[in-house]
């Protein structure tokens, strides 16, 4: 029988508690001469995991995007469009700050510094958490077991009392293989009913 004694509840953030889609960022760059077959394709011209991880800088993905087009566009242009994904998915932001008042409730993204600073700044995530970690800032990306035992030291963690949330199967099953609690994230209403059976409750 499963203990029910969670005491950290940890939020991937894309498509969690932040919605995103390329398509109309996608359709921007095809317009402007950009040739790109999906998002693989795309992370792959780009460079965008090397970003993620902190390896290139933000003038050096910019300028990798506008090696992308016919002709260079102004960079503030191009930021402004890579920053313009999102969209907030306010009953699952609803449900980590109603878990913060219980829980002690945290952050862990794969992104990138400009959609980082974004998102935290537009969307209160430093209201709904006890803390954050991003990918670029440790150089490691989910589902590599080393980014969970980063985020143990860094807020505390025990493993086996603590459960990740992700939309990703493969990030939350790297979380299980490091001894936490993972949940596949599909709807509030699925997240919220494997939270109670782990015994999660709400004041």
């Amino acid at each position: 029988m499963m203990q029910k004694n969670i005491s950290a509840i940890v939020f991937d953030v894309g498509r969690v508690l932040i919605d995103f889609s390329y398509d109309e960022f996608f359709a921007f760059l095809m317009e402007q001469g950009a040739h790109i077959h999906g998002v693989d394709d795309f992370i792959e011209q780009t460079k965008l995991h090397a970003y993620e991880h902190g390896h290139i800088s933000d003038d050096e993905f910019l300028n990798n995007l506008n090696n992308l087009l016919s002709a260079p566009l102004d960079t503030q242009l191009l930021k402004t469009k890579w920053l313009d994904l999102f969209a907030p998915m306010d009953d699952m932001q609803q449900l980590a700050d109603r878990l913060k008042t219980r829980y002690q409730v945290y952050l862990l993204s794969n992104t990138s510094p400009l959609h980082w600073q974004h998102v935290i700044s537009h969307y209160r995530l430093a209201d709904i958490s006890h803390g954050m970690l991003a990918s670029y800032e440790v150089g490691i990306m989910k589902p590599a077991p080393a980014i969970f035992r980063v985020a143990e030291q860094r807020f505390e963690l025990r493993p086996a009392t603590t459960v990740f949330i992700d939309d990703i199967a493969d990030n939350a099953e790297a979380a299980r293989q490091c001894g936490w609690r993972g949940i596949h994230h599909t709807t509030l209403a699925d997240t919220w009913r494997q939270l109670q059976e782990m015994g999660v409750i709400l004041d």
